[in-house]
């Protein structure tokens, strides 16, 4: 594969974003046919990182130069459809939002806070419109945060919210703001609500996985709505220790 394919490649797909955006879902199918004109296949990390896999088992200086500018490329079609409004980020983006604002706060001895919920009421399956229901919450959850605030889509039901230049204290308030916003759809005669929500801020020493702290914090506070609440005529009593 010589250089002039792999520029012509790249182009494309800088062309495709240009015209598409950095969409929630599909980013494999808006890779798949330029890469599969100069013989590689994509594969994703957890970080939304992108590594190429040459079908003919051939690596040289040209190729890894190409998979680096592939992934510039991408991460910039992220950040300038988030400049622009974006709408709810997928996983990969919201992760990519998440450590560019950390590095940001580290720089400048800032504060960054992040909260992380699920909705209950979403069904997700075989048949439903998955974009439509995503967007509903993501809609809410913006109108009831700050224009510099993140909201991001992790999987299923989950959601989460990224608070750049804000604290805790602001995170639960904008929290609540959200669960009342969401509490008032209705998803096809069904109504969806906030379940419980874990918070994290970035340490003092910028050290540590923010998100992965807000997400254990997320199921500790289910358990322990789980055996404290609510309570009252006709709900179940909670479930007994031991």
């Amino acid at each position: 594969m010589d250089e002039p394919s792999l520029l012509r490649a790249l182009a494309d797909v800088a062309r495709s974003f240009g015209a598409d955006g950095d969409r929630a879902v599909g980013l494999d199918e808006t890779l798949a046919e330029p890469l599969g004109l100069i013989g590689a296949e994509a594969a994703f990390d957890e970080s939304g990182g992108i590594s190429l896999r040459w079908l003919d088992g051939g690596v040289d200086e040209a190729r890894v130069a190409f998979e680096v500018a592939l992934n510039h490329v991408v991460a910039l079609s992220r950040q300038a459809a988030l400049a622009q409004g974006a709408g709810t980020l997928d996983p990969a983006a919201f992760l990519s939002e998440l450590q560019r604002c950390a590095s940001a706060a580290r720089w400048r001895d800032g504060r960054m806070s992040i909260c992380v919920f699920d909705v209950e009421g979403m069904t997700l399956g075989p048949g439903v419109d998955e974009t439509r229901l995503v967007e509903l919450v993501g809609t809410a959850a913006r109108g009831s945060v700050r224009q510099g605030d993140v909201v991001g889509h992790l999987g299923a039901g989950r959601f989460a919210l990224l608070f750049p230049r804000a604290g805790t204290f602001e995170a639960r308030a904008a929290h609540r703001r959200v669960r009342a916003a969401i509490g008032r759809l209705a998803l096809d005669g069904d109504d969806l609500a906030c379940g419980p929500a874990g918070f994290a801020e970035l340490s003092e020493d910028g050290t540590g996985d923010i998100l992965a702290d807000a997400v254990a914090r997320l199921h500790a506070a289910r358990v322990k709505h789980a055996y404290t609440g609510p309570v009252g005529p006709g709900t179940p009593a909670p479930p007994m220790a031991g």
